[in-house]
């Protein structure tokens, strides 16, 4: 696991301009996966949530908050869902997946690389989903029985997301590159 530089105050333009970057580019990653051919309408890759492990990584738990959520309010702008269930279902998940990974990731020194923070991610958005979908819009049982399903493909896209976290972040840090 990469440990990140310990966060040092850093003024809050330099910080707003990162965390605008980040949301750019994670804004860029979720339309570009939109446009991927995937097996099933709701199921994901993940691929923006690499810059809220960027963010959760280099800048801290807040900004990696403010991170995920600017992100989904854009892209559900852009996508054309804001205010829709899609969007909705989106934030409960980003939500719920941001505070498990910094409950895990503890500024490094938790047990978890970034491909298990992301894995712990990943299957904490679907778990939020699959039971704001269930108590909300299908109260059928049959439904939960797609769970494993789900859970596997989270596994899989956790494992990807992560992969690239660690690629990126090596990458950055090799690279000298600061965003403090």
């Amino acid at each position: 696991m990469i440990a990140p530089r310990p966060v040092v105050p850093q003024s809050l333009d330099k910080r707003l301009v990162n965390m605008a970057l980040l949301v750019a580019l994670g804004v860029i990653l979720h339309r570009v996966e939109a446009l991927l051919p995937l097996p099933t309408p709701w199921i994901k890759l993940g691929l923006a949530n690499v810059m809220t492990l960027l963010a959760l990584v280099f800048l801290g738990f807040k900004e990696a908050l403010v991170v995920t959520g600017v992100r989904i309010f854009l892209g559900s702008i852009i996508g054309g869902t804001f205010l829709g269930p899609t969007f909705f279902l989106s934030f409960t998940g980003g939500l719920a997946a941001i505070l498990a990974m910094a409950l895990v990731y503890r500024r490094g020194s938790g047990p978890f690389s970034l491909i298990g923070v992301s894995v712990i991610g990943a299957t904490t958005h679907v778990l939020a989903i699959t039971f704001s979908v269930y108590f909300v819009f299908i109260r059928q049982d049959a439904f939960l029985h797609l769970l494993p399903i789900f859970l596997s493909l989270a596994l899989i896209s956790g494992i990807l997301t992560g992969i690239a976290g660690n690629i990126l972040s090596a990458r950055l840090t090799e690279a000298n590159v600061t965003f403090r």
